[in-house]
């Protein structure tokens, strides 16, 4: 779908002239550059849009082999399936592009005022107390950072809403009957180049915009002597000439320390890229760039911007509706002579040995179908299939991937999987930007700062029992019990109301002269060992294990058991 008039298609994104729209937002009118960007689109226009599926006729499946097994490597290049997160992604994207170009406005003085004075003083003077550079211009760009495993969509995402939804390059010739000779780049895409360092960056910088527009900024700067800061100031300088909407880091993790000069002037050099010059900065990375984040942030001279915030993505779960829709979309892409329909078996088989990585689930269905069609017979797609093949295509990662599902990966594999989970909750717990978690993570990260609290949960859970029963021993083994039952997971206020309602019954079965003996022939709990779970269907242990499994969260799965108590019934009871 061609978004633009006269649009020319170029290696990396579209070219087009500037057609000039008007604005609802009063900050945005008047600036060319902002009213030239094409017009937001709705969620539904969006996913039409961004849908892509190969293109599939029935008549396919009577095709030989041959020609059946080169439709199925079609499946890569051409699925794709946007997703709800995808458009919040956009939304934010599109709003980040606009709002950086508010402050660099290329018919007001200020926007002149500072080519006069030069971009590498601008950049080396940084900004006053005020957020102002030395023309005076106070920047309003903005910042994320997308971190998450390898293959979950992080890069591919923001490929196509930018090749797909905007122009890369836009021509001005005139603005409101004025001439306005100008080139408009919206976005430019760098990959760090592995184990260098910021000079490298930036040289790999300006042989992107000489792809792009024909010019000679590799040959000018980029293959002259100088030190890294030399090298930095020409691309600041680069980046202002171009009129630049969004630069996007790709592979951060791949800048090595050594060669950067540590992690906090990474992150100055960045910082400064969006403070000074006011060019909005999209960082994606693995879990290895977190080294990036974790001080440097809390530390930059400059502060973190309000506006700085991350995405952290990790492992879909297997109940989770982004899974299910990829998986049941991939599904009808088959060209097997007999259609297999998807059950709820082949898709946890898919799951299981994919681990929900979109990447990698592709890539397997494409070789199962491929192997069910050279196989013959009735081309059925079978769990034993799936597995037979993942055990070969997939063998790479068999190690690594069981570790994920036994809990036994070490820390050291960790980089491209999940990061480091106490260092992690550190940082997100130091951190004064907007962090948000996705995915399998999420929940494991809700866990662990559960556990890490566990101590001073407990104690709050035994002094509150001890209002109710008057043995310390049979307080302590109540206590546990009730944190053991959801692993530390549920709400507080239930553990309460449990923890009541479980004095109660324990009042039912001592009597006030038997209850101190008794109470004492209880296993007593420490802290270094946990209460096993009797694994009974009226446990609470196993209606909140069960609950988890079917998609219930422990309140639900208590709720449909009716054994949620208010806490103040149970009290009265109690009394």
């Amino acid at each position: 779908m061609n978004l633009w008039n006269e649009g020319i298609e170029s290696l990396k994104g579209i070219h087009c002239k500037a057609e000039y729209k008007e604005q609802i937002v009063s900050s945005n009118k008047g600036n060319p550059f902002i009213e030239a960007l094409p017009n937001r689109l709705g969620l539904e226009q969006f996913f039409d849009t961004l849908n892509s599926l190969p293109e599939y006729e029935s008549s396919h499946l009577e095709l030989d082999v041959e020609d059946r097994l080169e439709l199925v490597q079609q499946i890569k290049p051409s699925f794709w399936v946007p997703l709800p997160n995808h458009y919040d992604k956009y939304r934010g994207l599109y709003n980040m592009i606009k709002i950086g170009y508010q402050s660099r406005n290329p018919i007001t003085s200020i926007y002149n005022r500072q080519f006069a004075i030069g971009w590498d003083k601008i950049f080396e003077s940084g900004l006053d107390e005020n957020g102002a550079n030395i023309a005076g211009n106070i920047q309003t760009a903005q910042s994320v950072a997308e971190i998450g495993i390898s293959g979950i969509g992080k890069s591919k995402v923001y490929e196509r809403i930018l090749k797909r939804l905007f122009p890369q390059v836009i021509h001005h010739s005139e603005y409101r009957e004025k001439k306005l000779l100008m080139t408009q780049v919206v976005w430019l895409n760098i990959e760090c180049p592995s184990g260098k360092s910021i000079g490298a960056l930036c040289k790999n910088f300006y042989d992107k915009v000489d792809e792009l527009l024909g010019s000679n900024f590799y040959h000018k700067y980029g293959e002259k002597a100088g030190n890294t800061d030399t090298l930095a100031k020409r691309m600041v300088k680069v980046a202002a000439q171009i009129n630049l909407g969004v630069l996007v880091i790709d592979e951060i993790q791949n800048v090595h320390k050594a060669h950067s000069g540590g992690d906090e002037r990474m992150i100055n050099f960045i910082t400064e890229i969006v403070n000074t010059i006011g060019v909005p900065v999209i960082i994606i990375g693995t879990f290895k760039a977190l080294y990036l984040f974790k001080k440097s942030l809390a530390n930059s001279r400059r502060g973190i911007p309000d506006c700085y915030s991350e995405n952290i993505m990790a492992l879909l779960t297997e109940e989770s509706w982004e899974w299910n829709e990829l998986i049941k979309s991939l599904w009808d892409q088959q060209y097997t002579t007999n259609f297999t329909p998807l059950t709820d078996d082949l898709k946890h088989a898919m799951y299981y040995h994919s681990l929900g990585i979109p990447d990698i689930a592709v890539k397997l269905f494409m070789h199962v179908q491929a192997k069910a069609i050279i196989n013959g017979g009735d081309e059925k797609i079978t769990k034993d299939l799936i597995g037979e093949v993942a055990s070969k295509t997939l063998r790479l990662l068999h190690d690594k991937f069981n570790k994920i599902r036994n809990g036994t990966l070490e820390i050291n594999e960790l980089d491209d999987i999940e990061p480091d989970w106490v260092s992690f909750n550190e940082y997100l717990k130091e951190a004064a930007h907007r962090v948000t978690v996705h995915g399998e993570l999420a929940e494991n990260h809700a866990r662990s700062i559960q556990q890490r609290d566990k101590e001073t949960v407990l104690k709050e859970l035994v002094k509150f029992a001890l209002n109710l029963v008057s043995n310390p021993e049979l307080a302590e083994y109540l206590a546990n019990s009730v944190y053991g039952a959801s692993d530390g997971m549920a709400d507080k206020q239930w553990m309460f109301a449990q923890l009541a309602q479980m004095a109660l019954e324990t009042k039912g079965m001592y009597t006030s002269t038997n209850e101190k003996q008794e109470a004492t022939s209880l296993p007593k709990q420490r802290k270094s060992k946990k209460t096993k779970p009797l694994l009974e269907e009226n446990d609470i242990r196993y209606i909140v294990k069960h609950g988890l499994k079917k998609g219930l969260s422990t309140e639900e799965a208590l709720e449909e058991a009716n054994l949620i108590r208010e806490c103040d019934e149970l009290l009265r009871f109690c009394n």
